[in-house]
């Protein structure tokens, strides 16, 4: 290894023999200390894990968690959309032809709108409730004069038709 490393520097003489003792010495050093080497590669492991945690438990760390849960909700029931739009569209399809198109699958194709519909709903509760989750934390972890620049900031303008989330449906 140590040739290996040699040939790489190509430049003066005086380089070469430099660059000879570095790696000279830094091979006897670990050859030497290498269990200082070790528990200090294990310590910076365990300090950046120990660091890590800390972030996330903080309560930046956690808002940046739900505010990420709340941007996969929301895509979830974009796709929800997407899929009732594309069951509508069949459907539709379906009935323009039904003449021509069997009973069973124009059926079908009702029976796919309503799961599809469902579905939506589901999604849009799980925004729902991710929304509320961001708005529980801002309020909890937060000073009270940050709260509205940061719902406007994470949750955007709340949609005024729309009613909380409740249990009953």
């Amino acid at each position: 290894m140590r040739y290996l490393i040699l040939t790489i520097c190509l430049l003066s003489q005086f380089e070469k023999r430099f660059c000879a003792t570095v790696i000279a010495m830094t091979l006897e050093y670990l050859s030497k200390y290498w269990a200082l080497v070790a528990a200090s590669v294990l310590g910076t492991a365990v300090l950046l894990f120990v660091v890590f945690r800390a972030y996330q438990d903080s309560a930046r760390g956690r808002l940046q968690a739900t505010v990420k849960q709340l941007r996969s909700r929301e895509q979830d029931a974009r796709a929800a959309r997407r899929a009732v739009d594309k069951a509508v569209a069949g459907l539709d399809r379906l009935r323009a032809k039904a003449d021509s198109a069997k009973p069973r699958h124009v059926q079908e194709a009702s029976e796919a709108l309503e799961d599809a519909r469902a579905l939506q709903k589901i999604a849009d509760d799980q925004v729902l409730i991710a929304r509320n989750h961001v708005r529980k934390l801002i309020l909890e972890e937060y000073a009270p004069k940050r709260h509205e620049a940061m719902r406007t900031r994470y949750l955007g303008q709340d949609p005024a038709d729309q009613k909380p989330f409740t249990m009953e449906g």
